[in-house]
C-alpha cells in the first residue's frame, strides 16, 4: 500500500508540476507568437531569423522575420527577394560583415545596405539591388565562409567587407573549444571559426519567450558594461595572432571576389570615439588596409563620414558606439555611393 501511495503522490506531482509551469510556459509562448505576428508578421514568412547549419551552427534562414527585420529567399537581410537573372544593365551588391552591417538596431529600409540601394535606385539604376549578408557576432571566417557560398552563385558587381569587431570574440571562443589562435595560425590554419554562438542554442532559435527574455533584460546588462567600458584602460594595439588571421582571411576574401569578377570593397570600421574598447576592436579592420589595398580591394574607409560630421560623432551611433544610428546609416549609405559612383565612371564597361 505504502509503495503504491507513494507512486500516486509522485504522479499527482509531476501533473501539479506539468499543469503550473508547462502549461503556462507554453500557453505563454502561444501569446507571444500571435502577438509578434499580428504586430509584425510578414505572409510566406515564418517567424525567427536563425536555423541550424552544420556548418556554422546556425545561419539565416531563407524568409524569415522577427520584430524588426526580415529575411528574403535567399537567406540576406532584405524584404525583397534576389533578382535572378540579374537585370541587364543593373548592379548587384553584396554586404558581408557582422551585426555592424545586418544593423540589429535598425528597422527593415534603415541599414546602410539599404541606403546605398536607395541611392543607387535614385540615380543610377532602378533594378539595382544591395543584399545584406551581415549576421550578429559573425567574425570574418564567418563571412567569408558564406561569401563561398554565394559569390559562385550570384555572381555580384561589387562585395563589401566590413568585418573585425567579432574576431577578438571568436578568437576566445574558438580558444575555449581546445584551439588557441597562437596554435592555429602556426600551424597555418586560418579562417576557422566557432559554431558555439548565442544563435546556436535550440531554445534560442526556437523559442519567442527566450528571445523576449534575452532582449528585455540584456539590454540593461550591455548599457551598463558600456558605461564600464569609458573607463576601462586597454591597449587598441591588436592581438597579433588574432590580427594574423584576420589579414590573410582579408586577403582570401578579397581572391574570392576576384576570382568571380567581382568588385572587392574594402570598408574600414568606424566608432564614435566613446570607448578605448571600441578603438581596440576597430582596430582589425584599419590594420587590414595595407593588405586590402595590396590584394587590390577598393579601400574605404567609413571614419570619414564620423570626422566629417559636424555635430557629435555619437549621434551617428547605437549606445554601442560601433553600429550606425538611423542618421549615421543614411550617411555612410550616400558615402559609399558617392564613392562607388565615381569608381563607376572610370570602370570599363
Amino acid at each position: 500500500m505504502d509503495r503504491y501511495s507513494k507512486k500516486r503522490v509522485a504522479m499527482y506531482s509531476l501533473t501539479l508540476i506539468t499543469f503550473f509551469t508547462i502549461v503556462p510556459l507554453l500557453m505563454l509562448e502561444g501569446a507571444i507568437r500571435t502577438y509578434i505576428w499580428y504586430r509584425h508578421g510578414v505572409p510566406g514568412k515564418s517567424y525567427g531569423l536563425w536555423c541550424y547549419d552544420e556548418e556554422f551552427g546556425a545561419i539565416h534562414c531563407r524568409n524569415g522575420y522577427n520584430t524588426n527585420a526580415e529575411t528574403n529567399d535567399y537567406g540576406f537581410r532584405n524584404a525583397e527577394n534576389v533578382k535572378r537573372p540579374k537585370p541587364a544593365g543593373a548592379l548587384r551588391i553584396i554586404a558581408y560583415g557582422g551585426s555592424t552591417t545586418f544593423c540589429y538596431n535598425l528597422l527593415n529600409g534603415e541599414t546602410w545596405p539599404d541606403e546605398l540601394e536607395n541611392q543607387l535606385r535614385k540615380n543610377h539604376n532602378t533594378q539595382d539591388q544591395v543584399l545584406n549578408a551581415g549576421a550578429i557576432m559573425w567574425s570574418i571566417g564567418q563571412s567569408y565562409a558564406r561569401a563561398k557560398r554565394d559569390i559562385p552563385v550570384l555572381r555580384p558587381d561589387y562585395v563589401i567587407i566590413y568585418d573585425g569587431i567579432n574576431d577578438t570574440a571568436n578568437a576566445q571562443l574558438v580558444r575555449l573549444e581546445g584551439k588557441p589562435m597562437k596554435a592555429l595560425v602556426q600551424e597555418g590554419e586560418y579562417g576557422l571559426f566557432s559554431k558555439n554562438l548565442d544563435q546556436s542554442r535550440w531554445v534560442k532559435r526556437n523559442l519567442a519567450l527566450v528571445r523576449l527574455m534575452d532582449y528585455v533584460v540584456a539590454p540593461f546588462l550591455t548599457r551598463a558594461k558600456e558605461e564600464a567600458n569609458d573607463h576601462v584602460d586597454i591597449s587598441i594595439e591588436p592581438d597579433p595572432y588574432v590580427l594574423d588571421n584576420y589579414l590573410h582571411t582579408l586577403a582570401n576574401f578579397i581572391r574570392l571576389a576576384k576570382a568571380n569578377r567581382a568588385t572587392p570593397v574594402f570598408l574600414v570600421q568606424a566608432h564614435g570615439h566613446n570607448n578605448k574598447l571600441n578603438e581596440y576592436l576597430t582596430s582589425f579592420s584599419r590594420s587590414g588596409i595595407q593588405t586590402a589595398a595590396r590584394e587590390g580591394a577598393v579601400v574605404l574607409d567609413a571614419q570619414v563620414v564620423v570626422d566629417c560630421y559636424r555635430g557629435r560623432p555619437m549621434d551617428l551611433f547605437h549606445t554601442s558606439g560601433v553600429h550606425f544610428s538611423r542618421l549615421g546609416s543614411q550617411m555612410l549609405g550616400e558615402f559609399l555611393y558617392r564613392q562607388i559612383n565615381r569608381y563607376l565612371a572610370t570602370r570599363p564597361t
